[in-house]
């Protein structure tokens, strides 16, 4: 089920570029490994600081490979980490997205066709914060599920 949200946000992404004017080359203009960096560069550390490394790393075993959780509290904690994880990559977008648009319009471009290029790089990590964060919601949703299981065969 995980592999069907994945595909969606693919599938989407395609089809974007199949009904664009410029069809699929206007998806190059989508590509920024720079922003996508700039959002890992963002979120580990924070991630780290909160100290929920750990509890990340059993919340994507929990949901993704075949580990059972051993105590509810185990659950909680891997539900916790998966909400704060997409809370940090979407902030962690908008941080990148404000500054490239700061960067943008601190260099006072006169082309109109180069100042609109450069918005729509600078929109890039907004645009891969909520891709990332639509993957990671059924993750989130896994969890609770989990939750709602676990505590329903403790009754």
């Amino acid at each position: 089920m995980y592999l069907l949200a994945i595909l969606g946000v693919i599938l989407s992404v395609l089809l974007m570029g199949l009904f664009s004017p410029d069809g699929m080359a206007s998806l190059s203009s989508c590509l920024d490994l720079f922003a996508l960096l700039l959002i890992i560069v963002i979120v580990i550390p924070v991630m780290a600081a909160m100290g929920m490394l750990k509890d990340l790393n059993h919340a994507f075993r929990l949901t993704l490979g075949r580990k059972a959780a051993g105590e509810l509290r185990e659950l909680k904690r891997a539900k916790t980490a998966m909400v704060y994880l997409i809370r940090c990559v979407v902030l962690a977008g908008v941080t990148g997205t404000l500054a490239g648009v700061m960067q943008v319009l601190s260099f006072g471009v006169e082309e109109m066709k180069t100042l609109t290029a450069s918005l729509g790089v600078a929109i890039c990590p907004l645009l891969y914060a909520f891709v990332i964060a639509i993957v990671l919601l059924p993750i989130e949703a896994r969890l609770e599920q989990k939750i709602v299981e676990f505590m329903e065969n403790e009754e």
